[in-house]
C-alpha cells in the first residue's frame, strides 16, 4: 500500500482538529483512500503546550523549513494563516514539489494568481 507523507504547518485550534483526525481516524482513512497516510511532522512555533492529543514521538517540531523541503513529504497542510509566513511557506514547498491544502482564504484573496502561477 502507498504512503502519502503529510507534513502540518501551524497546531492551533484549526490545526490541532486536523492533527486529531489524522491520528485519530488513521485506520479509517486509509481504508477510504487507498493509501496510508501519515503525519510526518507538525510545525508549530509553540511546542510546549498541551493540545489534548498524543503526538506520535518527534512528530512535532518547529522548524516549518524542515516540513517544506524533506523531500519524503508529498502533501502539506498550511494551517497558520495571515499571508507573510504562510505564503513564504507554500511556496517553498510548491517549489519542492509538495502538494497543498489550505483554508487561508485571505492568503487566496490576495495571492491566488502568483500561488497558481
Amino acid at each position: 500500500m502507498k504512503q502519502i507523507n503529510i507534513g502540518l504547518l501551524g497546531c492551533g485550534t484549526v490545526g490541532t482538529g486536523v492533527a486529531k483526525l489524522l491520528i485519530e481516524n488513521k485506520d479509517l482513512l486509509t481504508a477510504r483512500v487507498g493509501s496510508d497516510l501519515n503525519l510526518k511532522w507538525i510545525a508549530d512555533l509553540d511546542t510546549q503546550s498541551d493540545r489534548g492529543i498524543d503526538f506520535p514521538e518527534g512528530v512535532f517540531i518547529s522548524d516549518a523549513e524542515k516540513v517544506v523541503s524533506d523531500p519524503e513529504i508529498d502533501v502539506v497542510i498550511e494551517m497558520i494563516g495571515g499571508e507573510s509566513v504562510a505564503k513564504e511557506l507554500i511556496l517553498k514547498a510548491i517549489d519542492n514539489g509538495k502538494h497543498i491544502v489550505t483554508a487561508n482564504k485571505a492568503l487566496l484573496a490576495e495571492h491566488a494568481n502568483e500561488l497558481y502561477k
